[in-house]
Protein backbone atom coordinates (compact mmCIF):
# COMPACT_ATOMS: atom_id res chain seq x y z
CA UNK A 1 0.00 0.00 0.00
CA UNK A 2 1.12 3.76 -1.03
CA UNK A 3 2.00 5.89 1.53
CA UNK A 4 -1.12 8.83 1.48
CA UNK A 5 0.79 12.10 0.58
CA UNK A 6 -2.02 14.17 1.16
CA UNK A 7 -1.49 16.17 4.18
CA UNK A 8 -4.69 16.76 4.21
CA UNK A 9 -6.15 14.18 5.28
CA UNK A 10 -3.36 12.56 6.38
CA UNK A 11 -2.10 15.25 9.07
CA UNK A 12 0.49 13.31 10.70
CA UNK A 13 2.61 13.17 7.72
CA UNK A 14 5.00 15.23 8.06
CA UNK A 15 5.57 14.10 11.73
CA UNK A 16 4.30 10.66 13.02
CA UNK A 17 4.50 9.07 9.62
CA UNK A 18 7.82 10.39 8.80
CA UNK A 19 9.40 9.24 12.23
CA UNK A 20 8.19 6.13 11.61
CA UNK A 21 9.78 5.62 7.95
CA UNK A 22 12.90 6.94 9.78
CA UNK A 23 12.90 4.64 12.57
CA UNK A 24 12.00 1.59 10.04
CA UNK A 25 14.79 2.86 7.65
CA UNK A 26 17.45 3.26 11.07
CA UNK A 27 20.92 3.15 10.40
CA UNK A 28 20.85 0.72 7.58
CA UNK A 29 21.17 3.51 4.82
CA UNK A 30 24.43 5.50 3.81
CA UNK A 31 23.83 9.29 4.08
CA UNK A 32 24.87 9.93 0.91
CA UNK A 33 21.77 7.60 -0.98
CA UNK A 34 19.17 9.62 1.41
CA UNK A 35 20.63 12.91 0.05
CA UNK A 36 21.15 11.46 -3.81
CA UNK A 37 17.32 10.23 -3.87
CA UNK A 38 15.81 13.58 -2.19
CA UNK A 39 18.20 15.55 -4.92
CA UNK A 40 16.27 13.61 -7.35
CA UNK A 41 13.03 13.95 -5.62
CA UNK A 42 13.95 17.80 -5.48
CA UNK A 43 14.87 18.12 -8.97
CA UNK A 44 11.69 16.69 -10.43
CA UNK A 45 9.58 19.01 -8.35
CA UNK A 46 11.51 22.07 -9.54
CA UNK A 47 10.73 21.06 -12.89
CA UNK A 48 7.29 19.93 -12.33
CA UNK A 49 6.41 23.97 -10.29
CA UNK A 50 7.17 25.28 -14.01
CA UNK A 51 4.72 22.92 -16.13
CA UNK A 52 1.23 24.66 -16.52
CA UNK A 53 -0.95 22.03 -17.40
CA UNK A 54 -1.29 18.34 -16.11
CA UNK A 55 -0.51 17.33 -20.04
CA UNK A 56 3.04 18.12 -19.51
CA UNK A 57 3.47 16.79 -15.66
CA UNK A 58 2.00 13.37 -16.93
CA UNK A 59 4.62 12.78 -20.54
CA UNK A 60 7.44 14.97 -18.84
CA UNK A 61 7.74 14.65 -14.81
CA UNK A 62 5.52 11.30 -13.91
CA UNK A 63 8.03 8.95 -16.01
CA UNK A 64 11.26 10.15 -14.41
CA UNK A 65 9.24 9.53 -10.97
CA UNK A 66 8.65 6.66 -11.76
CA UNK A 67 12.34 5.15 -12.90
CA UNK A 68 13.24 5.91 -9.16
CA UNK A 69 11.94 2.32 -8.94
CA UNK A 70 14.12 1.42 -10.96
CA UNK A 71 17.04 3.19 -9.19
CA UNK A 72 16.39 2.45 -6.09
CA UNK A 73 16.40 -1.06 -6.74
CA UNK A 74 19.70 -0.99 -8.42
CA UNK A 75 20.91 0.92 -5.35
CA UNK A 76 19.50 -2.03 -3.14
CA UNK A 77 21.95 -4.15 -4.98
CA UNK A 78 25.13 -2.51 -4.45
CA UNK A 79 27.62 -2.72 -1.01
CA UNK A 80 30.53 -0.30 -0.10
CA UNK A 81 32.54 -1.67 2.82
CA UNK A 82 31.09 -4.81 3.47
CA UNK A 83 27.46 -3.11 3.93
CA UNK A 84 24.40 -2.15 1.74
CA UNK A 85 24.18 0.76 0.78
CA UNK A 86 20.44 1.21 1.66
CA UNK A 87 17.86 -1.68 2.88
CA UNK A 88 15.01 -2.61 1.99
CA UNK A 89 12.26 -0.52 3.81
CA UNK A 90 14.32 2.27 2.63
CA UNK A 91 13.31 0.52 -1.33
CA UNK A 92 9.71 0.38 -0.13
CA UNK A 93 9.11 3.64 1.13
CA UNK A 94 10.72 5.05 -2.21
CA UNK A 95 8.43 2.36 -4.10
CA UNK A 96 5.33 3.48 -1.80
CA UNK A 97 5.91 7.05 -2.25
CA UNK A 98 6.19 6.95 -6.41
CA UNK A 99 2.99 4.99 -6.43
CA UNK A 100 1.07 7.45 -4.51
CA UNK A 101 2.46 10.40 -6.80
CA UNK A 102 -0.05 10.91 -9.28
CA UNK A 103 -0.03 14.45 -9.77
CA UNK A 104 2.43 18.10 -9.19
CA UNK A 105 0.72 18.18 -5.43
CA UNK A 106 1.53 14.72 -4.77
CA UNK A 107 4.99 15.43 -5.77
CA UNK A 108 5.21 18.13 -4.00
CA UNK A 109 4.66 16.71 -0.75
CA UNK A 110 6.92 13.49 -1.93
CA UNK A 111 9.37 16.08 -1.46
CA UNK A 112 8.20 17.38 2.30
CA UNK A 113 7.75 13.78 3.19
CA UNK A 114 11.06 13.10 2.35
CA UNK A 115 12.47 16.06 3.94
CA UNK A 116 10.90 15.20 7.53
CA UNK A 117 12.27 11.71 7.31
CA UNK A 118 15.32 12.72 6.76
CA UNK A 119 15.46 15.45 9.57
CA UNK A 120 13.70 12.86 11.79
CA UNK A 121 16.62 10.30 10.18
CA UNK A 122 19.26 12.72 11.34
CA UNK A 123 18.47 13.52 14.48
CA UNK A 124 17.63 9.83 15.32
CA UNK A 125 21.38 9.50 14.36
CA UNK A 126 23.25 11.98 16.35
CA UNK A 127 21.45 10.37 19.04
CA UNK A 128 23.12 7.11 19.04
CA UNK A 129 26.25 8.73 18.36
CA UNK A 130 25.64 10.14 21.75
CA UNK A 131 24.71 7.22 23.74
Amino acid sequence: MAIDLNYRTNTNLFDEVALEWATKIGSGVKNTQIRKFYDYVLEYADKAKKLSTVEEFTSDILPFIKMLNSKVAYASTRTSGGGKLINDMFVQMIQECVQAVKTKEDLANFKLFFEAVIGFHKGQESQGAKK
